[in-house]
């Protein structure tokens, strides 16, 4: 059974107590990234390249905007871990969901080290099921929205 399903215009949420209780500290840990730590350069790369002076130029000017986006998803996400039974979601806030959901699955590849895919199968099975059950969720929530759109 999937933690995902269309219910009308919305995408119902459903995931339980426990897996609520798991996923309530993904937002913390996002927001606790700070300056020098590794995972904020996997979460703000380069966006113009061979030229850091205009790749700061767009950091400056586009960063508070896209730092409102990813507090913005991040409400979203923190609304539906906080939620009692399942939560309601429109497309956007599905959306949101799921890029707080890649956000976490990059922070927690730069804590296990991962830099390329041989690494991640280096790991122990401990260390990766959490990156397993976050791409899981994804993919749910993917399909749903997917099979959504293929439906219109």
């Amino acid at each position: 059974m999937s933690h995902f399903r269309s219910e009308g215009d919305r995408i119902v949420a459903s995931l339980s107590p426990q897996e609520k209780a798991f996923l309530s500290d993904v937002v913390p840990m996002l927001a606790s990234i700070g300056p020098g730590d590794p995972a904020l350069d996997r979460l703000t790369p380069p966006v113009i390249l061979g030229d850091p002076e205009a790749n700061e130029e767009w950091w400056r000017l586009m960063g508070p905007e896209l730092r409102e986006a990813k507090s913005s998803d991040r409400r979203v996400f923190a609304h539906v871990m906080a939620s009692e039974g399942d939560a309601a979601l429109t497309e956007d806030e599905a959306d949101a969901f799921l890029r707080v959901l890649n956000e976490a699955r990059l922070v927690l590849g730069v804590r296990l080290g991962i830099e390329v895919e041989e690494d991640y199968e280096k790991l122990d099975p401990d260390q990766t099921w959490i990156l397993d059950y976050f791409a899981y969720l994804q993919e749910e929530l993917m399909y749903e929205l997917t099979r959504r759109w293929e439906d219109e």
